[in-house]
């Protein structure tokens, strides 16, 4: 990070006030910071990548976000243009140039949030957001920013957006990027131009009376920016908080040049490095003093308990911080020994031979089972969840009975004449229940797999418990087609969810013909207390995975199979075939609408956890590693999955 970017270029080299000229206003801004903002996370990495791609270059400054039913942006809501934008370090900068009919009003604030600053008063929460299309990983990791449509000017800003400072006219968002006319027509030497502090002397002209409030000001001036600037910096550094607040202590309240706070926070990180080095593990990579001396991951820094942790992923297949030098282990018998001192497999932690000083009874356990929950997560999200597309998801926040309840009665509006009053719409609702299940078994890590060092034999039991866990969910959405002898479960109303009454029930075996059908079913089912029709087509094919092949003929023929009059095929390319595995019918077929459109099927998962768990028995003296030498690790998911709704969803049972 160049603290000095943060650091107003507040006089001249002739100790005045630079002059603003002709053109508009410009201000220091911050685009975006690294960290969460609206559920998401930005790393550095990918801000820095966006500006490599010249995403943030010439954008257009609106005054607040677009609303919803705006189509495109208005002219009359342009601010300004980003110029120059950089990463300092710590965030996306740029000049925002005021202009458009916006522009004074984006003026007036900026300046009166800054003056607000200077003068350590609350300042208005208002501040600079980006609009963004970007994509994301299953975890909500922003993965790469793909286009920045605007930056406006906005309450609230939700990813650290800022005004930093005024600029004059005509100053560049670097010094010594572009010179700076002189006085005396020359240009300005960037390399021997410092930031004004406390002790610098600036000679004014006694003809100029106002020199000296001038000056004045921008001390005060470059005061708020060194307190901002030491903001910054402890935010960014990687200390523990005991050595921020020594710095903190040693420069708040003074002014002070950027190198300075830097050899400040680079001594109290080589102090810190020093005092960790003794926990570090030898072998694995360089101390930790070298470690931050090269700028390396801080994991190089992490106890040598994270570092076996590290190791173990290893050991297991998992993956591991980029460049990370660790100790290989040769087996999970070295683990153990390691992690308990126990080399004679008497099922004890021995304290005295165990070779981390920090390692307890519960460690063995802790790191064991951090490590299969691990490999058993990647075994269950291997593969493709099927149901997915059909189904809808809800969290759950107790072990209470899920409740499905939908409202009907408001089928169109009704007309008010003039000056006449509204009538009342009279409404209803129909109510589903399904019961949360809680599915679970423990296995025992035994003294006898530790001493056969079988690494595979290990790794194995995660890896079946998370296929097993893919398969409890999978059979629970299956069975809504096949329980009941493919009738389905029965509904509050005591019907089955398929039925002749509800239109939803062929026997066709599965074929163009009877696949139009069975559309056309499931467009004529009518909204609950009403004759008006969805018309909502389904858009999954479920099959067996015998019919796969049948069902993609139907879904990728341009003319209908089989016909000898080459008659267009109405549904090609219309919907997604699903094969169901778990089917053991190899004739019936199903179709289900798109839930977003009509919710049928839905899955609830407690507290939204929708993986399973792993919990370990940290206790070394419990009764199973007493009666079995074993070390026991217990695996739960809580799952419900229920059916709010028949409409959208068609079954034939063909016999």
């Amino acid at each position: 990070m160049e603290l000095g970017a943060l650091l107003p270029d507040a006089l001249g080299d002739d100790g005045r006030q630079q002059g603003s000229g002709s053109q508009g206003k410009r201000f220091e801004v911050i685009c975006i910071r690294p960290g969460k903002a609206n559920g998401l996370s930005f790393s550095p990495e990918v801000l820095q990548r966006s500006l490599e791609d010249g995403l943030w270059q010439g954008l257009t400054v609106f005054m607040d976000h677009a609303a919803p039913s705006e189509n495109g942006r208005r002219v009359r809501d342009v601010a300004g243009v980003l110029e120059h934008p950089t990463w300092n370090g710590q965030a996306v900068i740029a000049q925002l140039r005021t202009c458009g009919p916006q522009a004074e009003t984006v003026q007036r604030l900026a300046s009166e949030v800054l003056a607000a600053v200077e003068a350590g008063q609350v300042a208005p929460n208002i501040g600079l957001s980006a609009d963004l299309l970007l994509c994301r990983d299953s975890q909500r990791n922003v993965t790469r920013i793909v286009r920045v449509n605007s930056v406006d000017v906005v309450y609230d800003p939700a990813a650290g957006g800022a005004f930093v400072r005024a600029l004059n006219a005509t100053a560049q968002s670097k010094s010594g990027e572009h010179p700076r006319p002189q006085p005396n027509g020359g240009s300005d030497m960037t390399d021997q131009k410092t930031p004004l502090a406390e002790s610098d002397q600036v000679v004014v002209a006694q003809s100029e009376p106002q020199a000296g409030e001038e000056l004045a000001s921008m001390r005060q001036m470059y005061q708020a920016s060194c307190t901002y600037m030491l903001d910054m910096a402890l935010a960014a550094s990687d200390l523990p908080l005991p050595l921020k607040d020594e710095v903190r202590a040693q420069f708040s309240q003074r002014s002070f040049r950027p190198e300075e706070l830097q050899r400040a926070i680079q001594a109290k990180r080589d102090t810190w490095a020093r005092l960790v080095e003794a926990q570090v593990v030898r072998g694995a990579g360089p101390s930790g003093t070298a470690g931050a001396a090269a700028g390396r991951e801080p994991w190089q820094l992490r106890d040598s308990l994270d570092q076996v942790r590290l190791a173990a992923y290893q050991l297991f297949g998992l993956p591991v911080p980029e460049n990370a030098r660790i100790t290989r282990l040769s087996g999970v018998r070295e683990l153990y020994h390691k992690l308990t001192g126990d080399l004679e497999f008497r099922g004890q932690f021995d304290p005295e031979r165990v070779t981390l000083a920090n390692a307890d009874t519960s460690t063995m356990a802790n790191i064991t089972a951090d490590v299969l929950n691990k490999v058993l997560l990647q075994a269950y999200n291997r593969r493709e969840r099927w149901w997915e597309p059909i189904v809808a998801n809800r969290d759950l926040n107790s072990l209470h009975d899920m409740k499905m309840i939908r409202v009907y009665g408001f089928s169109a509006l009704s007309t008010v004449g003039e000056g006449a009053p509204y009538t009342e719409k009279t409404w209803d609702d129909l109510q589903e229940t399904a019961s949360v299940v809680k599915k679970g078994n423990y296995i025992g890590i035994t003294l006898e797999m530790l001493m056969a060092d079988d690494v595979q034999a290990v790794r194995a039991v995660p890896e079946l418990l998370g296929s097993a866990a893919y398969n409890t969910v999978a059979d629970a959405v299956a069975a809504v087609f096949t329980s009941n002898s493919g009738a389905g479960p029965t509904m509050a109303d005591g019907t089955s969810l398929f039925h002749a009454t509800r239109g939803n029930l062929g026997s066709a075996a599965l074929a163009s013909a009877s696949f139009d059908a069975a559309q056309l079913a499931i467009m004529s089912q009518t909204e609950p207390g009403s004759l008006r029709k969805l018309g909502v087509p389904g858009r999954f094919l479920l099959v067996p995975v015998q019919l796969r092949s049948t069902a993609m003929v139907i879904r990728n023929s341009q003319y209908q199979p089989g016909s000898s009059n080459n008659d267009v095929n109405p549904w090609y390319q219309g919907f997604e075939v699903v094969p169901v595995p778990a089917w053991s019918d190899a004739n019936d077929w199903a179709v289900a609408t798109d839930p977003n459109q009509a919710e049928h099927i839905v899955l609830g998962w407690l507290q939204g956890r929708r993986e399973p768990e792993i919990f370990a028995a940290t206790d070394a003296q419990s009764a199973a590693m007493f009666t079995n030498d074993e070390m026991r690790l217990k695996v739960r998911f809580f799952i419900c999955c229920g059916v709010a709704d028949y409409r959208g969803l068609y079954k034939a049972n063909v016999a």
